[in-house]
Formats: structure tokens, sequence, C-alpha cells
């Protein structure tokens, strides 16, 4: 697999295809910190309901539920990019994330009201700031870096491939945006029925779209700095022959 596009620009497709082999290649993994994170903070805010203090609590709980599987999924890519597969059980991936959990939190604050603002303004300085920031939270986690220095290294990684991860931005978007009609349609008939199908495509889709995040991350700094990257096609050196030299052995 050729991570990199040619002439330093992205292949849209190859980040598709390693954030695909990585979802099935730890699925199970994922599965479990998926379910382990996400379903008691759905059962929290069921019970809590969408109003008031209680409904301001079930938001702070989804938050951070989100944010620990979003650097949770970026440790198991980081054991995958490193390593060839997930070598951390779920306790230490989980306990991994736990120091750097505020951080996360914050970043996600902070630039999801900057892209908020962003968006009011005819849309387009939104999606800018969106594309700039779109892999601080691999920045933050991998790089252990600070809210802000994590959104200046996602802009420096992205700026020379926007248009090309505005793609791929499209994409989860619609999909996001599907999910949710779907499962705003079943909470009319029941908010049972609602939870439930949301708990499970929360469990499937959440962590395919931190996988992406963090694919693209890789992909951006293997583009930008370089690194070990298998390219599978052949490649012809061309050598200068000085007529002094003896013929090579055949």
């Amino acid at each position: 697999m050729n991570p990199s596009g040619s002439a330093g620009h992205l292949d849209i497709g190859g980040v598709f295809d390693a954030a695909g082999e990585i979802y099935k290649q730890s699925f199970g993994t994922v599965w479990i910190v998926a379910l382990i994170l996400l379903v008691p903070a759905e059962i929290i805010i069921a019970l809590l309901g969408s109003g008031g203090i209680l409904g301001l609590i079930g938001t702070l709980v989804h938050w951070a539920a989100v944010a620990w599987l979003a650097g949770s999924v970026v440790k198991i890519v980081q054991n995958v990019e490193t390593g060839g597969y997930v070598q951390m059980g779920v306790g230490e991936i989980l306990g991994s994330v736990t120091p750097l959990l505020v951080s996360i939190i914050l970043l996600q604050i902070v630039t999801g009201i900057l892209i908020g603002i962003g968006t009011i303004f005819l849309i387009v300085p939104g999606v800018i700031l969106a594309l700039m920031w779109c892999v601080a939270v691999p920045s933050l986690v991998v790089e252990k870096l600070g809210v802000f220095d994590a959104m200046g290294r996602s802009s420096d990684l992205t700026r020379d491939n926007r248009m090309r991860i505005l793609g791929i931005g499209l994409l989860v978007f619609f999909a996001i945006i599907g999910i949710a009609i779907v499962v705003g349609l079943l909470s009319l008939a029941s908010w049972i029925l609602g939870a439930l199908v949301g708990i499970v495509l929360g469990v499937l889709i959440y962590p395919y779209v931190s996988i992406l995040a963090a694919v693209l991350y890789y992909r951006l700094v293997q583009l930008k700095e370089g690194g070990s990257v298998v390219v599978e096609e052949t490649v012809v050196v061309e050598e200068t022959i000085n007529p002094a030299d003896p013929p090579p052995a055949v």
C-alpha cells in the first residue's frame, strides 16, 4: 500500500483503505472499548433526560465518553502503525488516555466553539477551521502536546492537502447526518429503540471516524517529514557509469 500520493499529495483512497484494514484488524478491541465507554454514557444520558441541569450533566458525560473513545482509538492506531498489531490490552489503552482526557475534552470544546463561530459567518470559515484542526486529537495523543500546540501542529500538517481532506470530511459528514436522521426518526417511535440504535451505530461509527483521523495524521506526517513508508511499485534508479571503472561482475 502506498500511503502517500504522488508529488506530496495525500492519497484519499489510501487513507480509506488503511482505515478499513486497521478497523478490521482491531475490531474486537475497538468494539470492547466503545461498548465500555458509550453504553454507560448513553444509559446515564437517557436517565438524566434532556432538560435543565441534568441535561447539561448528560451532555458533559457524552463529551467525556466521546473524548475518551477518540483518544483510545488513536492509541489503537498508534499500536498498529508502530508495531503492526494492537499490543496493548483494553485496560492499558483506557489507562494510557486517562491523563490526556481533560486536554482532549478542552481541545474538542475549543475547536468546536471556534468552528461553530466560523460556520455562522457564511459557513466557509468554519469549514476551513475544521480542515485545519482535523488531526488535532491524534497530534495531542501521539505527541503529548497541549491544546493549542496540537491545534498548531494539525494546521501545519494539513496545510498543503486541505482540499483533499475535504473529500474525506464530506463523506464522514453525510454519514453522520444520515445516522442522526435515522436515530431521530426511531426515537419518535420509541426512545428506547432510538437509544439502542444510537448505541449500536455509535459503537460502529465513532471509532471508524477516529481511526480515519488517526490514519490521516500518520499519512500527513509521512508526507511532511518522511518515515517508514512501504511503496509497492518498481523504482528505477539511474546510475552514472565511469568508463574507467571495471565492468560489474556477472
